[in-house]
């Protein structure tokens, strides 16, 4: 991918997409000490699933599971906050981390329903420059069907980070930069976007929403 695509695709995003800023909304008014402690306030969750809810309208989340749920999650995401997507190793022991966290999470939000789209919006919340969100069409078409933790570790994660670093390559050859001001570059021109987020506004507008620009261009 031409790191051209993703700096495109953001600005594509916030034009084409009015649930954009809620993003941007949800985060600035997030407490993120409490994400890492094991006993999630009733606000902090309400704020999450309100923010779940304005993208995903059949969303009914129960928050006393996922309070409930959080502890036995919090260990993996201790191992997690440090990592960026594209820097990380991605060894068996961190995708099983990765699949586990995933599906533990994907169940707790509902009542006997594996909601991964969801799964992946939460996650990414909690740790933002790791976690990539996806959706059905972003899922069926990059890895193809079923939804499990295990086809997000195993596959997902490690295909967005080869794509994310064909990127900084890109940027680093067109504009003469190392590795990490290349990335700097790249977050300079999106608002200071994640890259985990960028390679998700990029996945939404060609997959998602077929926009024209992106449909034509390799992953």
């Amino acid at each position: 991918m031409q790191y051209t695509k993703l700096i495109e695709a953001h600005r594509l995003f916030y034009e084409g997409e009015y649930r954009a800023f809620n993003y941007d909304g949800y985060l600035s008014c997030k407490d993120w000490d409490c994400w890492f402690k094991p006993n999630l306030p009733d606000y902090e969750v309400k704020k999450l699933f309100n923010f779940i809810k304005s993208w995903d309208r059949f969303f009914r989340g129960n928050s006393k599971r996922f309070q409930k749920t959080y502890p036995k999650i919090l260990s993996i995401v201790e191992k997690l906050k440090h990592e960026q997507i594209e820097n990380t190793e991605f060894t068996d022991e961190m995708k099983e981390n990765v699949r586990d966290v995933f599906d533990l999470v994907a169940t707790c939000t509902f009542d006997n329903r594996y909601e991964s789209t969801d799964a992946s919006k939460i996650l990414h919340t909690i740790l933002p420059n790791f976690f990539v969100m996806w959706d059905k069409k972003i899922k069926d078409n990059l890895v193809g069907g079923g939804g499990l933790g295990a086809v997000y570790a195993f596959r997902f994660l490690p295909q967005m980070q080869s794509e994310l670093n064909e990127a900084i390559e890109t940027c680093m050859e067109n504009r003469g930069l190392n590795r990490e001001d290349a990335i700097a570059y790249i977050r300079k021109q999106t608002n200071e976007a994640t890259l985990a987020k960028l390679v998700d506004e990029y996945n939404y507008m060609k997959f998602t929403k077929e926009h024209p620009s992106l449909t034509d261009s390799g992953i």
